[in-house]
């Protein structure tokens, strides 16, 4: 679970905690209301962050099995600069889904096959991905969880016929 959805359901719980607080007791003193004045905002504030943190940014869940290719931006490990090194990969899953980013640890494998994947795509060939078990007998890099992906052409489409 992306933990900035668990802020945000803390945030709720939080919220919903404060109003039923609220309804069961109703003399405020000058201590509650400064503590209620206090709390809200920390509240907001946490709801707010989770929102920014969830919004646009790559999921780390697993890959769908099968998608279309439509970028990649590759971060190269740099000890100097204590970057481990990631790989992003913007993907649909269907003909008619909406892309979705995804985030990968950085291998070298995996950079090298998106690379001519990339270059395959500048020439006008639109590139698929397949993520498949690491005991299949398909070529791929290792992405974790005993899953290898890998890249192909995809086949050309036809023009419909003009009438």
């Amino acid at each position: 679970m992306n933990n900035y959805l668990l802020l945000i359901g803390i945030s709720y719980a939080l919220v919903a905690m404060f109003i039923v607080w609220v309804g069961f007791y109703k003399g405020f003193g000058t201590k509650s209301k400064i503590v209620i004045s206090t709390i809200l905002p920390l509240i907001y504030f946490l709801h707010w962050m989770g929102l920014q943190q969830s919004k646009g940014w790559p999921s780390n869940q697993t890959l769908p099995t099968q998608f279309e290719l439509i970028s990649a931006d590759v971060v190269e490990p740099n000890q100097s600069k204590q970057i481990d090194g990631n790989i992003y990969l913007w993907v649909r899953p269907n003909e008619d889904g909406a892309p979705r980013a995804f985030i990968l640890p950085y291998t070298r494998e995996l950079h090298q096959r998106l690379f001519e994947a990339k270059q395959r795509s500048a020439q006008g060939r639109m590139q698929l991905g397949k993520l498949s078990g690491s005991n299949s007998r398909e070529a791929g890099a290792d992405v974790g969880g005993g899953m290898k992906l890998s890249f192909r052409n995809a086949p050309r489409r036809r023009l419909p016929a003009k009438k």
